[in-house]
């Protein structure tokens, strides 16, 4: 009896191990995969109907627009496919900021938004200050950040 058990055991493991590596081979993979060479992409499809849909294609350079049915497909319109845009790292960092600049500002966004200085919880009511300057300051990585989730969760059993 007890090799049963030991058996189901393994049987159970190992379909775990391989769902998991069929659901990442399905889902993951393919996104860090090689880079699409194909000369037509689908760009975007829309459905208009039970059967029908509209579909526009990148063909080497050109896009098209198609209409299709149940049993046909109808080129509505084609044109040269705008270029993307192209974002140097000056123009990209003005747009983005620092990271400094945008914690900062979130900061303050915050502040107006309670009225209140920005602080953590740790346990029944107590307060401390969080310190904006800490690059860890509100991430999982910081050590005030799993004190504040702690404290939330023993207020939560008790109450």
């Amino acid at each position: 009896m007890e090799n049963f058990f030991l058996l189901l055991r393994v049987v159970i493991s190992l379909a775990a191990v391989f769902g998991l590596l069929f659901y990442l081979r399905k889902r993951i993979l393919p996104r860090f995969g090689t880079p699409n060479t194909n000369q037509v992409n689908v760009v975007e499809r829309q459905s208009i109907g039970p059967k029908s849909s509209v579909v526009l294609l990148d063909v080497q350079g050109r896009r098209y627009l198609l209409g299709v049915g149940e049993s046909s497909i109808n080129v509505l319109d084609s044109f040269e496919a705008p270029e993307p845009p192209i974002v140097d790292s000056a123009t990209a960092e003005s747009i983005e900021g620092s990271a400094e600049q945008r914690s900062q500002s979130f900061a303050a966004t915050l502040q107006k938004l309670t009225g209140a200085a920005p602080s953590a919880t740790l346990s029944h009511g107590e307060r401390a200050a969080v310190d904006p300057s800490s690059p860890l300051a509100g991430s999982i990585l910081s050590a005030q950040t799993w004190r504040s989730a702690w404290a939330a969760l023993k207020a939560g059993r008790s109450a």
